[in-house]
Formats: structure tokens, C-alpha cells, sequence
């Protein structure tokens, strides 16, 4: 006697889950449900490009767990910068920053650190110079994940995600080797969470930043500002006399004078590295994002418009910002003890730092003429 197989294992998977999916309103679909429907439709979609047509965050797809294995990792703050000092273990990796209009991301290996004798880590050591340029201050960490997804090649990528209490990403470390998987596996069962949480709920997003800024400078701040600004002896110095003064980035390059700040138009960071690319000269890029700073060094060998992106490579380097972003730009000439030190930083329409520049140099080197020449060429607005 034949046995008639149950009706429903003769329907297609895509089937099943699309009856599945299509229940009563009474049981709408998980998000791990939805992401796999649209993977299915989207199999080439990456998870920013997913959360964003989900109507969710990052981290809430990742913790949702349902096509990548997500391992949640501590996301408390003496925790993440241990484990960000042990980058080293890992050999070669591939960092990662960006937000939705500029990406920054740099591939080689961390040297372990070695510190001086007041106890600073030495250039070129850990996270400071080396090809995985960090700067790690005032973030505010929310969530991290050790990943792994399948590749295009079919291995699993292998990735540790950080990510704000908005589930916005702030830095991705990406494995891009096969001899240091054991090393992986070590760090993420170190810093794993036990049990592994409940499903993620992340802050809504804020409508904006905040700001501790003054509405409108005086005679009497512009005068403190230049005052102040004449006495710099480091660049790493502007930033807390902006806290000081209580004004914004951008209100300081206003009021400071033509001799020290100008603005530029959206078309320079294109001309300006088409430049660099074409007279050899290194610069430095610095992309930051949720407290988090990435900074690549060194040669820039390629550029290309690609659709709404404008793209710079170089060795073990890429840089894409979407080109309509851009707004305007500034130049900024601020005094040290080795000279005058000239950046690039290019800005969107609500006043939002994109991309900074400067010349790549030695420290304690003075920048380069033909670098001063080039900036002092970019197009006014």
C-alpha cells in the first residue's frame, strides 16, 4: 500500500514561509521573519541597507539573530577598550567606519603596543599610527556583537560590530585572515555575555544633536577665541578650547578671521585629492563617528565617481562619500610648536563635519610646501 506524503512537505520553502507569513493579522511577522524575506528577495543587501527598510536599528536586526550568527559581547566601556588592545592577536583585519554618507575603511595589522616612559603608547604601536589609526574618546557604547555571516566565497566573515544605545553602528573590526581564527573564537568567548540577553531594544534615534553653544557670539568672545587661538601649541588643543568657549566648530572658523579660516566650496575634497593623487603628496583622512575616529595615512593611488559616490583608494585604503552630501568645506590654518598645520574638513548643510584632512608628515615635521600650495588653490565660496 503507497503512503501519500503530507501535502505540505511537497511545497516549495519559499512557499511554506510566504503561507506563514501571510497569517492572521492577529500574528504579524517576527523580525527575524522579515529580515529573511527580504534576504531572499535582497540577497546581496547589506545590514545598514536591510535595518534602514526594516524601520529598525543595526544592532536590533543583529540581535534578532535570524540569518547571521550575532554573539552578543559586554558593551561595558573598560571592557570594549580591552578588547580593543587586543587587536593585535587577531593579524591582519579590516576596520571600519562610516555613516550614512561617508565610509572609511583600512585593512592591515595591529602592532602590539609599547609605551614610553610616562607610560604613552609609542606611534606606530597599538592603535595610535599604525595602518588601524584609532581614536577612541567619548564614546558612548550601546551594544556589540561578534558576527558571523556568510561570505560571497562561502567561508563565514567573521566581524566584531560596536554599536551606540540608538543601535547606530559607531566601528566595525572585520577578520581578514584564516590563521587567526582560534584567536577569534578566544576573544569573543572571553567577552561574550553569559546567557546571551533577550531580543535588543535600542533609543530612538535623536532628531538632533545636542549642542552647548552659544547663540550668538560677542565682541568680547571673538576676542577670546583669537586670544586663545594665537597661544596653540598642538592641534588636539581646538577642540577643548571650543568646549571652553563654548562654541561650535563651525562658529569658531567663522569668527577666527580670513587669515586662519576660509571657506571653500562642496567641489574641493574631489579637487583636492585628485591633486594629492596626481603630485604624490600623503595625506591623512580622518572620518570619525559616535566618539568613535578612524585615520588613514599615507598615498592616494586611484579616485572615481561611482553613481552618488565618490571614491579614493590606495594601499590597503578606501574612503567613499556620497558626492550630494557635500556642502561646503574649510580650510584651517592653526599654529603649533612645529609651524603652522593646514586641514581640509568638509561639512554638510546642518553644519555636520564629513572628512577631515591634513598632510601627512613626521611628527615634529613641518607640513609640506606643495600640500600648502594645493589647499591654497581649492576654489572659495
Amino acid at each position: 500500500m503507497k503512503h501519500r506524503s503530507a501535502p505540505t512537505l511537497l511545497l516549495p520553502a519559499a512557499l511554506t514561509l510566504a503561507l506563514a507569513l501571510a497569517g492572521c493579522a492577529a500574528n504579524p511577522p517576527t523580525l527575524s521573519q522579515r529580515w529573511t524575506q527580504l534576504q531572499q528577495a535582497q540577497p546581496r543587501l547589506h545590514l545598514r541597507e536591510a535595518a534602514h527598510q526594516l524601520g529598525v536599528s543595526e544592532a536590533e536586526l543583529l540581535a534578532s539573530d535570524a540569518n547571521w550568527q550575532a554573539t552578543r559581547l559586554t558593551s561595558d566601556a573598560r571592557d570594549l577598550q580591552a578588547l580593543y588592545e587586543r587587536l593585535a592577536e587577531l593579524g591582519r583585519i579590516k576596520a571600519v567606519i562610516r555613516n550614512d554618507d561617508v565610509m572609511l575603511e583600512r585593512t592591515g595589522a595591529v602592532t602590539p603596543a609599547r609605551r614610553d616612559e610616562q607610560g604613552r603608547v609609542v606611534p606606530g604601536t597599538g592603535l595610535a599610527g599604525g595602518p588601524i589609526d584609532l581614536r577612541i574618546g567619548g564614546v558612548q557604547w550601546g551594544s556589540a556583537f561578534a558576527v558571523a555571516q556568510p561570505g560571497r566565497d562561502g567561508k563565514a566573515l567573521r566581524s566584531l560590530q560596536f554599536f551606540d544605545q540608538h543601535g547606530q553602528a559607531i566601528h566595525k573590526i572585520y577578520l581578514d585572515n584564516d590563521e587567526h581564527i582560534a584567536a577569534y573564537e578566544r576573544l569573543v568567548a572571553e567577552f561574550r555575555i553569559a546567557g546571551q540577553p533577550a531580543p535588543l531594544i535600542a533609543l530612538p534615534a535623536p532628531t538632533q544633536p545636542p549642542a552647548d553653544v552659544r547663540g550668538t557670539a560677542s565682541a568680547a568672545d571673538v576676542a577670546q577665541l583669537r586670544q586663545a587661538w594665537t597661544k596653540l601649541t598642538d592641534v588636539h588643543q581646538f577642540p577643548r578650547l571650543l568646549r571652553e568657549l563654548k562654541l561650535s566648530r563651525e562658529q569658531a572658523l567663522q569668527l577666527i578671521g580670513d587669515d586662519s579660516a576660509w571657506r571653500i566650496s562642496a567641489q574641493g575634497l574631489q579637487l583636492l585629492m585628485d591633486d594629492a593623487r596626481a603630485r604624490r603628496q600623503p595625506i591623512m583622512a580622518f572620518v570619525s563617528q559616535g566618539g568613535m575616529t578612524q585615520i588613514y595615512s599615507g598615498m592616494i593611488d586611484r579616485s572615481s565617481n561611482s553613481g552618488a559616490w565618490y571614491e579614493v583608494l590606495g594601499e590597503d585604503f578606501r574612503l567613499k562619500v556620497r558626492s550630494a552630501t557635500i556642502d561646503h568645506g574649510w580650510v584651517v590654518r592653526r599654529p603649533t610648536d612645529h609651524g603652522m598645520v593646514t586641514s581640509v574638513e568638509f561639512y554638510d548643510a546642518a553644519g555636520r563635519q564629513l572628512v577631515n584632512f591634513f598632510s601627512r608628515r613626521d611628527r615634529g615635521q613641518p607640513e609640506t610646501a606643495q600640500w600648502r600650495r594645493m589647499v591654497e588653490a581649492l576654489p572659495r565660496s
